[in-house]
């Protein structure tokens, strides 16, 4: 296949992706765009909330770390462009205030290379499944057909996680046929995207023994989790390994 800057093998790469399909489907948006857009990496993530995430492809090392940090603090721009539903553009995270998300900003500028963000939603209907980031190691510079082309590969990353997840359809909003609302009731996210293999099992798993030892609720066990991981500069997922496997007892700490 033919790759470069040219709208129709764009089109194309992004096609050849979704026959691929799941996580596969995944990998070759990613590296689509980092061969096609003026990115140094990209990475596409399913959210449930910002406390139920999963990376489902990261193109390198700094946009995986890009990722963690984000589930680790529970802020930056991919949490506020799933939140939003909006795009977040950050033309260099080394200039300005970030007011949404001080801790993220401060913490990416110290560890990684990244200069400029851009994030998309994965949208279908009303809802908002994951994001498209990328970064780039200089600030960021799209011009108008970069966004057009970022747009596209938003949409087909939104079919992406969508076929992760057995049956997965669209019913008449434009939303997964099992997440229509029902008499105005508000769309289940969580529950259309229950079989959507979100990863990180461990960080759930020590998250039910932090509750267990002191007591708290999932939200403020998960808190506990990523208070200690950032105080100590460690990933979450390390220090959650360290829970399950016992070497870690929250209940020491009191």
């Amino acid at each position: 296949m033919t790759t470069g800057r040219g709208r129709p093998d764009f089109e194309q790469g992004l096609a050849a992706a979704l026959a691929a399909g799941g996580a596969r489907a995944a990998q070759l948006i990613c590296e689509l765009c980092v061969e096609s857009l003026p990115v140094t990496g990209a990475a596409i993530t399913a959210m449930v909330s910002p406390d139920r995430q999963n990376t489902m492809w990261a193109t390198d090392e700094v946009a995986a770390r890009i990722d963690e940090l984000q589930f680790r603090l529970a802020e930056g721009p991919c949490v506020e462009a799933f939140t939003s539903a909006a795009p977040v553009v950050v033309p260099d995270i080394r200039e300005g205030v970030h007011e949404k998300w001080p801790v993220f900003a401060a913490t990416a500028v110290r560890e990684t290379v990244a200069r400029g963000m851009y994030v998309l939603p994965l949208l279908g209907g009303p809802i908002s499944i994951g994001v498209l980031d990328f970064y780039r190691d200089r600030p960021l510079a799209f011009g108008p057909d970069d966004v057009a082309r970022a747009l596209r590969a938003s949409g087909a990353a939104f079919w992406a996680v969508l076929d992760m997840r057995p049956r997965g359809t669209l019913g008449p909003s434009g939303a997964p046929d099992d997440a229509e609302p029902v008499g105005g009731v508000d769309v289940d996210v969580a529950g259309w995207l229950a079989d959507v293999p979100l990863e990180r099992p461990e960080v759930y798993q020590a998250t039910g023994m932090v509750i267990a030892q002191l007591g708290l609720t999932p939200d403020d066990a998960l808190a506990t989790l990523r208070a200690h991981a950032f105080v100590h500069d460690r990933p979450i997922d390390a220090v959650a390994r360290d829970v399950v496997a016992r070497t870690l007892r929250f209940a020491e700490e009191k």
